[in-house]
């Protein structure tokens, strides 16, 4: 079965396999057709399982570590492979060991990808507006200098996340948007639609927190996941069109790891 990926041309290393995968080519019944990686939306776990399974054959990989994401600032340092590792309540993954594939899920918030390829430190991180404006990206940077790595030679890497224009917050969540240093640094993450209603641009958002990391050379997928739901999962979205009933999606999963030697 084929499945499709996204790459980026400033993460083309011998040494990473990578991807950001669609919502295609798996064995989810709709809603959530057909790619859905995530056991916590009430899919069949035996599809949810196979789809797993395709994406780490897809990239040579000898397992997938995922988390129970939580919209945190908390990064967990992967650094035995023969550890048990269930149910981590983090946002965040970095590695220096090879076949481990570290995952993120989503369905409008944003992945990020990093790699340092002097250490060959690896990491991956989930982040929405909660977990941005908590630092997300500054542990994952912070953890992977832990392991060794050097801000000055991590790429980053944007993944297929929701963009400004299907992004429209009420005035609780731009009042704490607005408290950040991020947005102080960069006011045009929000633009005032009309009294108490915004449009948030949170890849933008991150690109001011992996600068302010003193990540230099970062890259963007550049699609909005709100608009390619033929592609992608988008839990706002489906909100939308089955409002005022609960929407139901999967998650789209996005990889990065170290080739075995």
């Amino acid at each position: 079965m084929q499945i499709k990926k996204l790459l980026h041309p400033k993460l083309e290393f011998k040494d990473v396999s990578y991807g950001f995968f669609t919502r295609k080519g798996g064995f989810s019944k709709p809603p959530y057709d057909t790619l859905n990686c995530s056991f916590n939306v009430e899919d069949n776990e035996d599809d949810v399982l196979e789809n797993l399974k395709l994406v780490c054959n897809q990239l040579k990989l000898e397992k997938l570590i995922k988390l129970n994401q939580i919209h945190s600032s908390k990064v967990y340092i992967v650094r035995k492979k023969d550890i048990p590792i269930n149910n981590i309540q983090a946002d965040g993954l970095v590695t220096k060991l090879r076949g481990i594939g570290l995952a993120i899920l989503g369905a409008d918030c944003a992945p990020i990808l990093f790699y340092d390829k002097n250490s060959k430190i690896i990491g991956a991180c989930h982040a929405g507006w909660r977990g941005a404006i908590n630092d997300i990206v500054g542990t994952t940077v912070n953890s992977m200098e832990d392991l060794g790595a050097n801000r000055n030679d991590i790429v980053s890497i944007i993944g297929p996340t929701i963009h400004k224009k299907s992004y429209e917050i009420k005035n609780d969540v731009a009042k704490i948007v607005k408290q950040s240093k991020l947005y102080k640094k960069n006011p045009s993450i929000l633009f005032h639609l009309k009294e108490g209603k915004y449009l948030f641009d949170l890849p933008l958002l991150l690109k001011e927190s992996l600068k302010d990391s003193k990540i230099n050379k970062i890259g963007d997928i550049g699609i909005n996941t709100y608009e390619e739901e033929n592609l992608f999962f988008s839990h706002r979205k489906s909100t939308h069109k089955n409002f005022p009933k609960e929407g139901k999606t999967g998650r789209h999963i996005s990889v990065i790891g170290l080739i075995s030697n």
